[in-house]
């Protein structure tokens, strides 16, 4: 019988298709979310030229997501867009692996490394268009260069260019990269200089550009949010931590506190600055303790490390299976898709006037499908028809995705014919033409 023996290589490249088959699967289900309408519309504007911009103005998130979807809009055209977060999962599959190699066994590393791939928020993250994902690869990427064993200038430029790259995805990537310099601040290190400077060099490109359009160096569309931070402390426990910790398979977790005395003290504090953020954050999702999924794996693979490893080796298989199984009993039964947004958007774009405008509570993604201006539904039912006539809008989009879309709207629109209809098992979308379009021309 032949016998092949496991290296490092091999298991990365096992890891690879295992990803990509998985992803490769559930991408091509799922359209756009809400968010993920913003960035890939930004992304399409600084492809076609037109600048960093969304409907008319200057984007307000940072930069490095909507900059490699430009990326892959030229490479592979429009739906190039779905293959950017699903690319940066397998890179974090891939350095998670590395990281816990350096202190656990490749077979244990290689299943680590899947728990996390496979966990239930983390998988369905990597199917959409947002930015968790990429940050959060580029944070775990900061600590692996963090981990080598040299300490050159090199080494420290990377880092910093790594630092910056994560809080131009998310700001909070800045957070979850602190206890790096913190350690070297820590030790005295001076070439903890190169990196500040990396990082700064880096950032002032966007900051620049933020200033300028804003009059804030780090403009942010969730800016608004922060005079209710710790508001919502309550929700963090009731909810968010229990969605989490039942997500994690609940057998680790404990394994996962019993191994707290073996870690090192960068990753505890990198762990305090996970939870701290998620529990003061006035909108509670269990997607904002991603990155601790990583730590629960990383404790509970270094306090089993120097138990049985037959033992060890069927529990964590029994995780990982646990962990797909979950996810894909999820995804198959409780997640939404939002694809007919697409058809919807496509459909606009080929059929309606290059300047028609269009009204819809799903604005960002029907922004990017039809490449027309759009509007979003004003929650003031007197003010639907003023908002339809004195911005000369043609189309108006009502879907049943948004929960927010306005009661009033929905009512008014079901008594009217609907141009076009897009339907399926999870959702309906309805294209009108708005009852005021004519007598907004002849007013203006």
């Amino acid at each position: 019988m032949m016998h092949i023996t496991m290296d490092r290589n091999k298991y990365i490249i096992l890891i690879v298709i295992i990803s990509a088959i998985s992803l490769a699967y559930y991408v091509p289900h799922y359209g756009l979310i809400y968010d993920g309408g913003l960035y890939a519309s930004l992304g399409y504007s600084l492809f076609s030229g037109n600048g960093y911009f969304f409907n008319g103005y200057p984007g307000d998130v940072p930069p490095i997501l909507p900059i490699f979807l430009s990326l892959f809009i030229r490479i592979f055209g429009e739906n190039g867009i779905f293959l950017v977060v699903p690319l940066f999962s397998i890179m974090n599959t891939v350095i998670i692996f590395l990281i816990l190699e350096k202190k656990i066994s490749l077979e244990m590393s290689f299943l680590g490394s899947l728990y996390v791939f496979f966990s239930p928020i983390i998988f369905y993250d990597s199917i959409n268009v947002i930015r968790e994902i990429p940050m959060l690869t580029l944070v775990m990427a900061s600590y692996l260069i963090f981990l080598r064993k040299e300490d050159s200038y090199k080494k420290h430029v990377l880092l910093g260019i790594l630092v910056g790259s994560a809080f131009l995805t998310k700001s909070v990537g800045f957070v979850y990269t602190f206890p790096i310099w913190a350690y070297y601040i820590f030790n005295q290190n001076k070439k903890v200089g190169i990196s500040i400077a990396s990082s700064v060099i880096f950032v002032l490109p966007w900051a620049i550009w933020s200033y300028s359009h804003f009059q804030t160096p780090f403009v942010s569309h969730s800016a608004y949010l922060l005079p209710k931070i710790g508001s919502n402390i309550t929700t963090f426990f009731t909810r968010t931590l229990p969605l989490f910790l039942i997500s994690s398979f609940i057998p680790i977790v404990p394994i996962s506190i019993m191994g707290i005395k073996k870690s090192e003290k960068i990753f505890l504090l990198f762990g305090f600055l996970i939870i701290i953020p998620a529990l003061l954050w006035p909108v509670q999702e269990p997607r904002y303790l991603l990155a601790a999924y990583f730590l629960i794996v990383y404790l509970a693979l270094m306090y089993l490390k120097d138990k049985r490893k037959d033992i060890t080796l069927i529990f964590m298989i029994i995780t990982v299976l646990f962990q797909f199984g979950t996810t894909a009993s999820i995804l198959d039964t409780h997640v939404v898709s939002y694809g007919l947004l697409d058809d919807a958007g496509i459909w606009l774009r080929e059929n309606t006037d290059p300047n028609s405008k269009i009204m819809t509570q799903s604005f960002r993604q029907i922004h990017y499908f039809s490449h027309r201006k759009t509007y979003q539904i004003p929650q003031d039912p007197s003010l639907l028809q003023r908002t339809l006539e004195v911005n000369q809008i043609e189309y108006v989009v009502i879907d049943s995705y948004e929960k927010t879309t306005p009661q009033y709207a929905r009512e008014f629109f079901e008594e009217l014919d609907p141009l076009v209809t897009f339907k399926d098992i999870g959702g309906v979308v309805n294209i009108y033409k708005s009852p005021y379009y004519n007598s907004s021309k002849v007013d203006n």
